[in-house]
């Protein structure tokens, strides 16, 4: 293999200007690998590396949440990002998780998400402190499903349920003696654990109004084997009593009574509503998440007015074997029950024209009116204005794999939250560099870190020697040739101190001796990304962004002189950026010649070579 194969690229980027477009194009192609993760030294996690295709300071300053899984995500869980792609929080005691969100409950704010697998799953709540304080499972001998955990402003949660029963297929050409998955869901008092409401499918639609084949399926009673003909996959809930279900498999969308009485059908064999927008309002196909949206939205209906409900829906238009559109989209449509009217009042496309074969959902941020949509499967979410001007912009995941769902996250919801860990700040130290890594797993308040010395291990007077401001998730600072014994206390916009590292040396650290670096073909393109990264400020979205901070510093008043404190180094210039990187291509393209690990010649020479 040729060297050149590596270093064209790289040549390529000293055109400056270009720089986070090429890093936006090797990551998408998947050149970057096949989940891109930032690593940290405080903390044993890994998380996914953002590629950020636009930002604007339109876009709601709160936090993304995501639950990612997938075939190359070994470490499933609970994930927060920043506005800006850095993570917040991350854990994966829970295994897989689905839903992941913040809502309310009597007055405070919970993350909530189902745990386990498709059958016996349970919904957890944790307070601000990520501890557990409710579990939710479902009632009358039924085993939870992962779809949906909707908390209502009653204090009752929405889940939903998927059962095997005995029923009749020939109608589908199937056995008499058949088996299907039917889809209910119950309202469950969260104080009280008291089944309010259940609802079961079976009882008002027939198994002839899916879209889903039988293909074989039946014939048993099994979780493999029956046949899921409705697909329950959202639940939510209006104060005066009515519910919203979607069914995926019946390309549907219902408004049920209190009664559980089928009041209208959007969409399906069974729509019962004129389309004014030409197809768009009714012609949903495969869909996640359809939402009430209180009041009015956008232009037209949702006032209040009696018969007249505005809603939304995230249309996947595609399953895993069909396309039936080119893109996934999310829906504002306007319901008018006293005309038998349906109207799309705006469309929110997949940016570059992709598909989420599965999962999604759409968020109305109550701020801005901005619309966050989460496109599951495909390892993305976007930030739209109300209008439909793409504001913000991220993959998680490359673009070439989205259709592969290799890392996905059923839904990703945008919101405020306030985390107080009870864990103290994490901090490593490598001896050689004499670089002190410091993070606070879950910390939304900590603003910086206050640098402490103590003479010996057994004082206990510390005296201030910095202050420096939290860098993204970890903040490394560069000791030099510090003696004694030190702490980091992280503190907030104020300067109330919050919490405190344990005590390290610098020198003979007992908290990691040093740091692990494991060579591989992958670490040449660390170079690269290096590079874009340092030419970040080209771009101009990135030249308008500024972080959530406060009035005012905080209230830390470090000496004047900072004796073995931390000194930045200066930015090396680009072409000496550009010539390390250079070698490192030559040195890594000899390894991989040596190894064979190397992609065919003939294949990424085509793949460069389109690049051009």
């Amino acid at each position: 293999m040729s060297i050149y194969t590596y270093i064209y690229p790289l040549l390529l980027l000293l055109n400056q200007s270009q720089a986070l477009k090429w890093h936006t194009l090797l990551y998408d192609i998947g050149l970057l690998g096949a989940h891109p993760v930032t690593k940290y030294e405080s903390f044993d996690l890994a998380s996914p590396e953002p590629n950020i295709l636009k930002w604007d300071p339109r876009c709601e300053d709160k936090y993304v949440f995501l639950s990612p899984r997938g075939h190359f995500y070994p470490h499933p869980g609970p994930l927060i990002f920043d506005n800006k792609g850095d993570l917040v929080w991350m854990e994966d005691r829970f295994g897989m998780v689905m839903d992941f969100r913040v809502q309310r409950y009597r007055g405070e704010d919970y993350l909530t998400f189902w745990v386990g697998e498709d059958d016996g799953t349970r919904g957890l709540g944790l307070d601000s402190t990520y501890t557990l304080t409710h579990t939710i499972t479902p009632l009358n001998n039924q085993k939870g499903d992962v779809h949906e955990f909707q908390l209502t402003p009653a204090g009752t949660a929405l889940i939903t349920i998927y059962e095997i029963i005995p029923y009749d297929l020939t109608p589908v050409n199937g056995p008499p003696n058949g088996w299907i998955y039917d889809c209910l869901f119950q309202e469950i008092d969260v104080e009280t654990n008291t089944l309010l409401f259940q609802w079961r499918a079976s009882d008002h639609y027939n198994i002839t109004e899916t879209y889903f084949p039988l293909n074989g399926k039946g014939g048993a009673n099994s979780s493999k084997e029956a046949y899921d003909y409705f697909h329950i996959n959202s639940v939510d809930k209006l104060d005066d009593g009515r519910y919203l279900v979607s069914s995926r498999y019946m390309h549907t969308v219902t408004c049920i009574g209190g009664d559980g009485e089928v009041l209208w059908v959007l969409g399906g064999k069974r729509n019962m509503f004129g389309d004014l927008s030409g197809g768009l309002a009714t012609g949903f196909k495969w869909q996640h998440n359809a939402r009430w949206v209180p009041g009015s939205f956008g232009s037209g209906g949702g006032n209040g007015d009696e018969g007249v409900d505005v809603i939304t829906v995230f249309d996947n238009g595609a399953n895993d074997h069909v396309m039936d559109e080119d893109h996934s989209r999310g829906l504002v449509i306007e319901v008018d029950a006293n005309n038998w009217t349906a109207t799309a009042r705006h469309v929110y496309p997949a940016p570059g024209g992709f598909s989420a074969h599965s999962q999604g959902n759409m968020q109305v941020l109550e701020e801005s009116g901005n619309v966050f949509v989460g496109w599951g499967k495909a390892a993305a979410y976007t930030e739209f204005s109300a209008r439909g001007e793409v504001l913000c912009d991220t993959h998680w995941g490359p673009k070439m794999f989205f259709p592969l769902g290799w890392v996905k996250s059923y839904r990703t919801y945008k919101s405020d939250w306030v985390g107080r860990p009870v864990m103290p700040p994490d901090v490593a130290v490598d001896e050689g560099s004499k670089t002190v890594f410091v993070s606070w797993n879950g910390a939304t308040d900590a603003a910086g870190w206050v640098l402490q010395r103590v003479g010996s291990s057994t004082e206990d007077e510390f005296e201030t020697v910095d202050y420096l401001p939290k860098t993204g998730f970890e903040t490394a600072i560069e000791m030099g040739e510090a003696g004694g014994y030190w702490r980091l206390v992280a503190v907030d916009f104020t300067g109330e101190e919050l919490g405190y590292t344990e005590v390290f040396g610098v020198d003979h650290s007992h908290i990691r001796h040093t740091l692990n670096h494991c060579p591989s073909i992958n670490a040449a393109y660390t170079s690269v990304i290096a590079i874009m990264y340092y030419h970040k400020s080209l771009d101009s979205s990135w030249n308008n962004y500024s972080p959530k901070t406060p009035s005012t510093t905080p209230s830390i008043k470090p000496p004047s002189t900072a004796p073995n404190a931390a000194v930045g180094r200066a930015a090396a210039p680009v072409d000496v950026l550009v010539e390390v990187a250079v070698e490192e291509l030559v040195f890594f393209a000899s390894v991989a010649e040596a190894v064979e690990e190397a992609i065919v010649v003939d294949d990424e020479g085509r793949a460069f070579a389109a690049l051009q």
